[in-house]
């Protein structure tokens, strides 16, 4: 039987129904609007976070470029000053000898060749260092390490270095070779090596040993050598005790002119020898001349007549009967100048000889006779007597033909002095010689001056310049 609901029935359970379907709906929407917070959250907020960690990343990644960066100029910078530094300690270094700068010669990998390191150069195409430095550059068998100029490199004796100077040092300095004011700043030789030391007389004593305790175990020793007998002394027991050899400068011992009379000299019986020296020096030049050669015509300029008389001649102190000094004004003049690079009101002034002429006469009997003007011309020579005085010949140096050649040679080039034109072969071959010897021809070197010659002739100058004196004040 079908089951029969009443009106109220329905309409509660109608109700009922609504009420449940309400509920569940209010239930269903309160649950999406606790979710849909949640719900945009996540899908905005999310969104958001990335955005500022991809802005904070950014911003880092910015931040650290920019530190990079930043090292990367302070590197630069410090590399720059560095390299800049090390620039300027080279230059300086090479300049003016500050700091040790390792170079190795203008021929440092030739075979057959020994070292050499110049002590004094000097100024271009007026000193004897230089002239030496030029043609040791151009020989094949020579390595030049080193320059030394004790003067013209040390800013505080020199402020003001001369062009000449500052172009010779740059082009030479291109070739390897060191220039530097002291021996100290040289590295200690590792190869046999020569030291050419034609630095200022008063000099040459310490040079000398400076080179010695470089290691050294060469020195060609311009002349006089040394101020005096007894430092000279001092210098050949050093070199003895530290096996050094010891080669003098003494150019006239291979002049052609020299050679010839002496031979000659030989084949006359009772012969006399008359050697004239001369240099070409104005006498406006005189009060340059003696303040650069204070040690006097005997010991700089004589020197090289009086180391041949002991030589050949066997003239010493001891061996000397007869001394005569010729006091003719025209032959033998002492003068009194200005100082050179003295000035008012205190002024100084020297004195030395500007000519002198004397004769010698051994206790054998033997007579040699020296004359030596400082404003003589560019003409030396030798003349050979017999017994009665006659001349039997006369040689000169240079002869016509090299003095027409050094004539043009000092109209294109007034600035050298004319000497250097006139004994540069005998500067040459003396060189050649000591040079040789040192590579092994031991006999090549026999006709150089040695230390005992030079020596002997620096005695001889002091015996002679008293006598000039004397004699000279005698006839005032």
């Amino acid at each position: 039987m079908q089951r029969q609901y009443s009106p109220h029935h329905v309409v509660g359970r109608s109700l009922r129904l609504r009420s449940s379907a309400t509920w569940s709906l209010i239930w269903i929407l309160y649950c999406l609007c606790c979710l849909f917070p949640a719900s945009v959250e996540a899908l905005f907020g999310n969104k958001r976070r990335k955005q500022r960690e991809a802005e904070l990343l950014a911003k880092k990644l910015a931040a650290e470029a920019a530190a990079r960066q930043q090292k990367i100029y302070i590197a630069a910078a410090c590399v720059t000053v560095i390299l800049v530094g090390i620039v300027s300690l080279i230059l300086f270094s090479g300049m003016f000898g500050f700091g040790k700068v390792k170079k190795s010669g203008n021929r440092p990998d030739s075979k057959g060749t020994v070292d050499v390191v110049v002590v004094g150069c000097g100024l271009p195409k007026k000193s004897m260092g230089w002239y030496h430095t030029v043609q040791l550059l151009e020989m094949t068998n020579v390595n030049v390490l080193a320059i030394v100029e004790p003067f013209f490199m040390n800013r505080d004796l020199c402020k003001d270095i001369p062009a000449s100077f500052m172009t010779f040092l740059t082009d030479t300095s291109a070739k390897g070779v060191m220039f530097t004011s002291s021996i100290e700043d040289l590295q200690k030789f590792q190869r046999p090596t020569l030291c050419l030391i034609a630095a200022r007389t008063a000099d040459n004593p310490k040079l000398f040993r400076q080179c010695i305790e470089k290691g050294a175990k060469f020195i060609f020793l311009e002349k006089p050598g040394a101020p005096s007998v007894e430092e000279l002394r001092d210098m050949k027991m050093l070199a003895v005790s530290r096996q050094v050899k010891v080669f003098m400068g003494f150019n006239k011992h291979v002049t052609p002119y020299v050679r010839k009379a002496i031979a000659l000299s030989k084949e006359v019986e009772e012969s006399h020898v008359f050697f004239c020296h001369n240099n070409s020096y104005e006498t406006k030049d005189l009060a340059e001349v003696f303040t650069r050669n204070p040690e006097g015509i005997m010991k700089n300029m004589c020197i090289h007549e009086l180391a041949l008389l002991n030589t050949f001649f066997g003239v010493s102190v001891e061996t000397i009967a007869k001394f005569k000094v010729n006091t003719n004004a025209l032959f033998t003049q002492k003068l009194t100048v200005w100082q050179h690079g003295t000035t008012m009101p205190n002024p100084k002034y020297i004195t030395d000889f500007s000519r002198c002429a004397f004769k010698i006469t051994t206790i054998k009997g033997k007579s040699i006779s020296v004359m030596a003007d400082r404003c003589g011309g560019n003409i030396s020579f030798a003349v050979v007597k017999d017994s009665s005085g006659a001349e039997v010949k006369k040689f000169e140096f240079p002869d016509q033909e090299l003095l027409q050649k050094v004539d043009l040679s000092v109209k294109e080039d007034p600035e050298m002095m004319p000497y250097f034109f006139i004994q540069s072969d005998d500067y040459l071959e003396l060189k050649n010689l000591v040079v040789e010897s040192i590579l092994g021809d031991s006999n090549a070197a026999n006709e150089v001056a040695t230390i005992d010659t030079a020596i002997e002739a620096l005695r001889l100058a002091e015996y002679c310049t008293q006598k000039l004196e004397s004699a000279v004040n005698a006839t005032t």
